[in-house]
């Protein structure tokens, strides 16, 4: 399935909902559940609905394998169907251009970012720590400044030296504490493109003082992700293409195969002592040659550049720089 969360006009102002992609439309997985309920003869289906196919991201990840075999049955149907509405006028299908997509998880419970690809790692190092083929390296991030897949990116007034990173990542579907590499992809629920924002004057500040990196990666819009969930039977994460486009130019072409580390290491080893949670995001670190410097771009990123996104599998991302309110 590939899974979106999005926010959708109403007469009672904006609500959000998450839905699945389907014959170039997107289903709203609760309302074609209660829809499919109401076929199967459940007397209180939207209310079934509303417990087992709810319309939040982490929510219905907690729901588990009973809440994902609903939903599949509930697009089948209302695909099926070809309805755009149920039998109580409730909407089941949207055009995309109807909606604006968020990001899949609008607020993660916590972000940890690793560093698992090779040359990424050797930027600016002489020799490779020890450590890092020991165990794979990560830092956390906040899960409330998440930015969706066509969202500003809205440069800080304290920075001139704005960069991207490309990058993707998966979301914890099933909670777990010391999960073993051989388990751990059973706690996947799926993947979505990063971009990790990145202001690097203060964050190479921040460093300095053996802490961080904070505020050069903690500021609103500076997580990216999207445009969906995919979940793993759909792809192969070892063998996808991953593009970063600056203005349409091809600055990065790269591989996920290149990952040092996996995701069931990663997972092993920040699961140790440490429950993972569902709506948690795991990402992979940039990739080798995604920032700035790195790739082929060579200067900062500055208002007016459209940074797009591409990874095999996954879809696109599209956002826009702009300067921050009174900013030039």
């Amino acid at each position: 399935m590939r899974l979106y969360t999005f926010r959708v006009a109403s007469p009672v102002g904006p609500i959000v909902r998450i839905g699945a992609e389907a014959g170039g439309r997107l289903i709203d997985l609760n309302a074609a559940a209660a829809f499919a309920f109401s076929e199967q003869g459940e007397p209180d289906a939207a209310e079934y609905a509303d417990f087992l196919v709810p319309p939040d991201m982490i929510t219905f990840l907690s729901r588990g394998e009973k809440a994902k075999w609903a939903a599949a049955e509930s697009i089948d149907l209302a695909a099926g169907a070809g309805l755009s509405e149920g039998p109580n006028g409730a909407r089941l299908t949207y055009g995309f251009d109807e909606v604006h997509v968020m990001a899949p998880v609008p607020k993660p419970n916590i972000v940890w970012d690793s560093m698992v690809f090779l040359e990424h790692v050797k930027m600016g190092r002489p020799v490779i720590p020890d450590v890092f083929f020991d165990w794979p390296p990560y830092f956390t991030q906040s899960g409330a400044i998440v930015a969706g897949p066509y969202d500003p990116i809205v440069r800080p007034r304290f920075t001139r030296e704005l960069d991207f990173e490309l990058e993707f990542g998966a979301y914890i579907g099933t909670a777990g504490i010391n999960i073993p590499a051989e388990e751990a992809e059973h706690h996947i629920a799926g993947f979505t493109i990063y971009n990790d924002i990145s202001a690097r004057d203060v964050q190479f500040k921040e460093m300095e003082m053996m802490l961080g990196p904070a505020k050069g990666k903690n500021f609103e819009g500076s997580n990216i992700m999207g445009p969906c969930l995919v979940t793993p039977d759909e792809l192969d994460y070892n063998d996808m293409r991953m593009i970063c486009r600056i203005n349409g130019d091809v600055v990065v072409d790269d591989h996920s195969g290149s990952m040092h580390h996996k995701f069931p290491r990663i997972i092993e080893w920040i699961s140790q002592e440490e429950y993972l949670y569902p709506g948690d995001f795991i990402a992979s670190g940039t990739c080798d040659h995604g920032t700035a410097q790195m790739s082929e771009l060579k200067r900062w990123l500055v208002p007016g550049d459209i940074v797009e996104m591409e990874i095999e599998g996954i879809g696109v991302i599209r956002n826009e720089v702009v300067a921050a309110p009174g900013d030039e």
